[in-house]
């Protein structure tokens, strides 16, 4: 075969290859719009009759399978319009079951018919869940897109007004009155007036392919007056990418317990993700003036809370008794000496289970709980009071039983952080249009029987955001090459003890320092595990039919983002207006250890276990409780460690 053969023939099957790709994603994106409603789809509705049975059409068929199918022909499945709770434990036993029949398919053809029988027969929350772990982990439909969990389930993001006007609304209505008889909190949006303008992959909206996408899209938004009043807390509380951390933070873990032989790393992982929220947490607190040492808890709570507190309280005696005995009775009856071997490390699974699982009680199985619901837990401040109980617990326990990790050999030697510049610290509220789009009635979205998108209906919110900015480290290293790590993390500017103050790790790297004086400068680009905006359902699915009609233009799979990284625009408190919100940075350097460890657990896989610097706690230097009358652990004042008062303003740009 000649090479210009050759050519043409690799060339159709990259063609192929991406028809077969942009069909699977359309597939995708129209099997989950209005999942709580039912299927309209004739064609997927007599695709999904059957579930496939045929043990031959799975790589594996196993137990899990097997009791899933006998429970749906019993009738013993969660019911579609019950409230789905994942971490109640015979909702997530469902889960697992049809993500096996999901997981386990030897075809796309076979899956395909599996999640047309479940879009039809199964509860919305058990099929998404099980449907998003399936592209989390089988690497053949990685680069499928899932719509983010804001979108899919809007309702739950979103003040009853809104989720009101947005179900009521009626597009043939609106558009067949006249100009001044429509409604006046529904607006049309010009494609230029959507914000943000930038999102993660780039000044993508308003470019020429983004104005072919969304041609035939009339944008509709909700009008919101973003001089409403708010609460001090509401801009992060009510963040819906600082809500969605939470929940796929714990989604992506879920399924990991399942396969790891060894949960230690993802256990300590999880709660050093549980300290950062509350750090983060604690610390707006201290900027808005209130409250922040020691968070209490209303006289006045209702029944969930009141559960949960009654179980800190158990919980809280087991681990002081723990600590007295060195022993533990297990809730099998056996007794173990948590002084021998790894002992400790047993009772620190059955005492700290690294979930939110614990507080589950059996009779709120099918009411929903949204202090309890992963997607809304971070809404309510109960949720930091009991993070907080919850934490000191798991710390004292770890600081009686935890072995020594020869933490002095991790101090360098021959280093001194001689400075640190930074540059202006600036937050201000952004101006974001969020889609509403799943809210709006399903018979919008078909037309004459086919499946159409003629129209999106937005909300504007008004979120925090901050300025990009760097900051510069002055190293000297005597006389000798060295690699270093270097810590840096945000916390109050209380002078004196450092007892109890939050400390919110913003930024971690390795470097090569080299004799006499060394200057780093790190951008904000440059944090790990940190993403911008993601497209939205609506774009999303018009740059799938874009590409599937031009040959000419080529998808771009870089507009999604990582499900399990961090808001890169919250990672600063709201500063102050009048006057600056006054807080200090530290940066500590330790030792190389050469055992670092690349995890990818910021697309959710924890299959290679978590990323790590060292064999430091992840909370170091302060993983470790202090007494107020224990002296300072030296690591935080030595030459290796710097302090820096830092300042951050808030801009008013709305007006």
């Amino acid at each position: 075969m000649s090479a210009h053969l050759q050519e043409e023939e690799n060339e159709e099957e990259v063609i192929d290859g991406n028809r077969y790709y942009l069909e699977k994603q359309q597939h995708l994106l129209e099997i989950l719009n209005h999942v709580n409603e039912p299927l309209m789809n004739e064609q997927w509705r007599l695709l999904g009759q059957q579930l496939v049975t045929d043990k031959d059409q799975y790589v594996v068929y196993n137990e899990r399978m097997t009791w899933f199918y006998e429970a749906f022909n019993l009738g013993k499945l969660l019911p579609r319009e019950a409230s789905f709770n994942p971490l109640n434990a015979d909702h997530y036993e469902q889960t697992l079951g049809l993500y096996n029949f999901f997981y386990n398919t030897r075809d796309w053809y076979t899956l395909w018919q599996n999640i047309c029988w479940a879009r039809m027969y199964l509860n919305p929350g058990i099929f998404v869940q099980a449907l998003t772990q399936v592209l989390l982990k089988r690497e053949d439909y990685q680069a499928l897109i899932m719509p983010k969990v804001y979108e899919l389930w809007p309702e739950t993001y979103h003040d009853a007004v809104t989720v009101s006007k947005a179900r009521k609304f009626n597009f043939a209505n609106f558009w067949s009155r006249q100009e001044n008889e429509r409604d006046i909190m529904i607006e049309e949006v010009h494609p230029q007036e959507m914000e943000p303008l930038s999102l993660e992959g780039g000044p993508l909206r308003n470019s020429h392919e983004w104005l072919q996408a969304m041609a035939d899209v009339n944008i509709l938004r909700i009008k919101e007056n973003h001089q409403k009043s708010r609460n001090k807390l509401q801009h992060l509380l009510e963040d819906i990418g600082w809500q969605s951390y939470w929940y796929y933070l714990n989604m992506g873990i879920v399924l990991a317990k399942e396969e790891e032989e060894s949960h230690d790393q993802l256990h300590e992982w999880w709660y050093y993700q549980l300290s950062q929220i509350l750090a983060r947490y604690k610390l707006e607190r201290y900027g808005q003036q209130m409250s922040y040492k020691k968070l209490s808890l209303d006289n006045d709570y209702h029944k969930t809370t009141r559960r949960i507190n009654e179980y800190l309280e158990r919980l809280e005696s087991l681990v002081d008794e723990a600590i007295a005995s060195r022993s533990y009775i297990l809730t099998n009856g056996s007794f173990i000496n948590l002084d021998s071997g790894n002992n400790w490390l047993i009772g620190l699974r059955e005492l700290f289970p690294y979930d939110w699982t614990q507080f589950v009680t059996e009779d709120i199985e099918y009411k929903p709980q949204l202090l309890l619901d992963l997607r809304t837990s971070l809404r309510f401040e109960y949720f930091y009071y009991f993070a907080e109980r919850l934490l000191r617990s798991y710390h004292w326990y770890r600081k009686a039983f935890q072995p020594n990790n020869n933490r002095k050999s991790y101090i360098p030697k021959d280093l001194c952080i001689t400075n640190v510049e930074i540059s202006p610290l600036i937050t201000y509220d952004q101006p974001v249009d969020v889609d509403l789009s799943n809210l709006l009635h399903e018979k919008h979205f078909y037309i004459a029987g086919q499946f159409m998108w003629p129209f999106t209906l937005h909300k504007r919110q008004y979120r925090l955001q901050q300025e990009d900015f760097n900051y510069t480290l002055d190293v000297s290293s005597n006389n000798r090459t060295q690699s270093v790590i270097f810590r840096t993390l945000l916390t109050t500017s209380v002078r004196g003890s450092i007892h109890r103050e939050p400390f919110y790790h913003l930024d971690s790297f390795l470097t090569v320092l080299y004799p006499g004086l060394n200057r780093i400068t790190r951008e904000l680009k440059d944090f790990n595990g940190l993403i911008g905006d993601h497209i939205s359902l609506t774009e999303l699915y018009k740059f799938v039919k874009l590409a599937e009609r031009d040959e000419d233009y080529e998808f771009p799979m870089n507009i999604s983002t990582p499900n399990c990284g961090f808001p890169r625009r919250l990672i600063l408190p709201r500063g102050g207006q009048a006057n600056p919100v006054k807080m200090r940075l530290l940066i500590v350097a330790t030792a190389y250890d050469f055992k670092a460890q690349q995890g990818n657990e910021i697309n959710c896989d924890f299959s290679k276990g978590i990323s790590r610097w060292d064999e430091l706690p992840l909370g170091y230097p302060f993983d470790q409780l202090m007494e107020q009358d224990s002296p300072v652990d030296p690591e935080v004042f030595g030459e290796y460690a710097y302090w820096k008062d830092v300042e951050i303003m808030h801009e008013d740009r709305l007006k």
